[in-house]
């Protein structure tokens, strides 16, 4: 909870570093594998090769962890030299979550296995300024299995933008309130821009609470993040997002969306973690109008190991799933296993 409240409170690229403490030179990183079986559904894919882990079959925007029996997920090494004045982050990736979350919905070269490669001078006590490529501040779900306390992705994060590539600046305004601003290529053009189009975007942060936007070729989304403890072993974050896509080359589903997410999470030892991740998904003229989806995940670590088992039910209004007799159904109840080591 603490790590995600850290990422959470900081506006713009999500960073933290130690500012003011001797300069550093960090090696991190975090291998994660799966197993996953579709408990209402066929878990392979029909003649046409269509797969029913999905939404509409549309296997790779899902839930990032969409191939039934086992599976990878990625290796991921970050290089991160930290100084009081200047410093750089580079974050590789290699996998299918790497394909899936960095490639794919990606427009350019992204040179192999690049997940964020970028620099960042400090001016000043109160003045960040970051430039090259970094993955999303929006939401409470991050890039890394590391980050995220559910193996699987929710709908929002699947279809909010997740890359950009550009120049950010953070402003600590004192009193726990920071400014985050910046410019970048369109959302997910991670290398190059040839269109002559840029994104715009702003966050506000205060303690826990990040509201923010981003503004790219015609599609605008704003977020708004919040978390309080409710006891000393029970947290709650909350997540809002709407997304305006009408009328935009964005590719989003239909005209956009309007999402709100719950995750509470209760320490019931000090090996054993329960959560939950309760998310309403409302589409603007697409196949179905919204989706309900309850994810309830326990984390049990053994040192640096995670071993992550997670049911998840995806309930839509509309037919949009397939059945164990490969129809069209309004539901798909899955289960996986996830394991996620980080050093």
């Amino acid at each position: 909870m603490k790590k995600l409240i850290t990422l959470m409170s900081l506006a713009i690229v999500g960073l933290s570093f130690g500012q003011g403490e001797e300069p550093t030179f960090t090696v991190t990183g975090s291998v994660d594998a799966y197993w996953r079986a579709n408990l209402s559904s066929v878990n392979d894919a029909d003649s046409e090769g269509v797969q029913a882990n999905s939404l509409l079959g549309a296997g790779d925007y899902s839930a990032f962890g969409n191939d039934s029996g086992f599976s990878l997920g990625m290796a991921n090494v970050k290089f991160s030299y930290m100084g009081e004045k200047v410093g750089f982050v580079a974050d590789m990736a290699y996998g299918p979550r790497a394909t899936d979350g960095v490639n794919l919905n990606s427009t350019g070269n992204n040179n192999g296995v690049i997940n964020e490669m970028y620099m960042y001078w400090k001016p000043s006590e109160s003045t960040t300024f970051y430039m090259g490529r970094f993955n999303t501040w929006m939401g409470v779900e991050k890039f890394s299995p590391v980050d995220n306390f559910n193996y699987s992705m929710s709908h929002t994060f699947t279809f909010m933008p997740r890359n950009f590539n550009g120049l950010a600046a953070n402003f600590d305004l004192g009193n726990d309130f920071s400014l985050g601003m910046g410019v970048m290529n369109p959302v997910d053009i991670t290398q190059g821009n040839t269109s002559g189009d840029y994104s715009v975007a702003a966050g506000l942060t205060k303690g826990n609470s990040t509201l923010s936007f981003v503004s790219s070729q015609d599609a605008t989304n704003i977020d708004f993040v919040t978390s309080f403890d409710i006891t000393d072993t029970f947290d709650m974050m909350m997540n809002i997002h709407k997304a305006d896509y009408e009328d935009t080359n964005f590719p989003g589903p239909g005209n956009g969306f309007t999402s709100v997410s719950l995750y509470p999470q209760f320490d019931y030892s000090d090996d054993w973690t329960w959560g939950m991740r309760l998310e309403y998904i409302a589409f603007d003229d697409w196949a179905t109008d919204n989706v309900i989806t309850p994810t309830i995940t326990a984390n049990y670590s053994v040192g640096n190991l995670t071993i992550k088992p997670e049911f998840r039910l995806d309930i839509s209004e509309e037919d949009v799933f397939y059945d164990n007799d490969g129809d069209m159904t309004t539901n798909l109840t899955s289960f996986m296993l996830g394991a996620v080591y980080s050093f």
